[in-house]
């Protein structure tokens, strides 16, 4: 018995490129919260690394790495010559990807690393010392 295998590169086609994009904007949005709580907790924000915080680092080449995927993502999509649904489809599904990217990683840049966890302390501090 011999088995055959799916050589339609239709349907890889479609699958990664209406799923891949938003596939990746997921793997970043996990990858930059997760890594900020974890990096907070280790106190990674307290160890310099090429002037700046480690954890700003880290999560800089992590959010680079993700928007590097999906411009080549959207370079691949590009190259589909644009009859039917899935050309159309997948660029406008990439770009949303990216865009979503783009919103969710912003704050690694323009805010100070594990701010609100230090506010949140401050105030812990605070309350116990009313108490007393």
């Amino acid at each position: 018995m011999s088995m055959q295998c799916d050589t339609n590169p239709g349907v890889r086609r479609w699958l990664l490129g209406t799923t891949g994009g938003l596939l990746v904007w997921a793997s970043s949005f996990v990858v930059l919260y997760g890594g900020h709580a974890l990096g907070c907790e280790a106190g990674w924000q307290a160890r310099l690394l090429a002037g700046t915080s480690g954890l700003t680092v880290a999560l800089v080449a992590a959010w680079a790495a993700h928007l590097l995927a999906l411009a080549a993502l959207l370079w691949w999509v590009m190259r589909w010559p644009a009859t039917g649904l899935l050309a159309p489809l997948s660029r406008t599904l990439t770009v949303v990807a990216i865009a979503a990217t783009v919103w969710t990683g912003w704050p690694v840049l323009a805010l100070p690393p594990c701010a609100g966890q230090q506010m949140a302390g401050t105030l812990h501090e605070e309350t116990a010392c009313s108490r007393t």
